[in-house]
């Protein structure tokens, strides 16, 4: 027997678990090979040292918690899996993406092909109005009203906050609410 062939079935004697003529042949091979039977007792040296450890206590909410993590996560892995596809969402995403690059390009590559001549813009010096010595000249109102800083401490429309409060839809609750007040009593 081949030290790999024991290595296989091994795990299988420690449990009892192999056929006697089985277990016959995997005792001459630890007693003629010195790897395995180093092997073995490594492993036996850490069952024994494991068992001798104290035993945990374990909640009572131990099994329903790591059940609901176990499900968590086969849950993620179907999500995950779901997601991937076949590629089509990738395929989409970019024929939309090359569609909306073409329909920004399309007025650039039209103006390649054809040019479109425009008549030229002239300017010239704006002219002032002249008055003739019949034409009397404008002047501006002498009794206009002065207006002082404190008349427009609330903005020039009042309270910003009434105009708030009647087109919004809390001023619409309020005055449905009033009309409820005077209709019950």
């Amino acid at each position: 027997m081949e030290c790999q062939e024991f290595l296989s079935h091994y795990s299988e004697y420690l449990d009892g678990r192999v056929e006697p003529a089985m277990a016959g042949k995997l005792e001459a091979h630890l007693s003629e090979c010195p790897k395995c039977r180093r092997y073995s007792e490594a492993l036996l040296a850490g069952r024994d040292l494991i068992r001798s450890l104290p035993s945990l206590d374990v909640p009572s909410d131990f099994r329903p918690r790591l059940d609901h993590r176990i499900f968590h996560i086969e849950d993620g892995k179907s999500i995950a899996r779901q997601s991937m596809g076949t590629g089509a969402t990738t395929v989409s995403v970019l024929a939309v993406a090359v569609l909306v690059a073409l329909s920004a390009w399309a007025p650039v590559l039209q103006l390649l092909d054809s040019q479109v001549e425009l008549p030229p813009v002239i300017v010239a010096e704006p002219t002032l109005p002249s008055f003739t010595p019949e034409e009397p000249k404008p002047t501006f109102p002498r009794n206009l009203p002065i207006f002082t800083t404190t008349e427009f401490q609330d903005g020039i429309w009042g309270d910003s906050h009434d105009l708030l409060r009647e087109y919004s839809p809390i001023g619409e609750r309020r005055r449905n609410q009033a009309l409820l007040r005077v209709g019950i009593e």
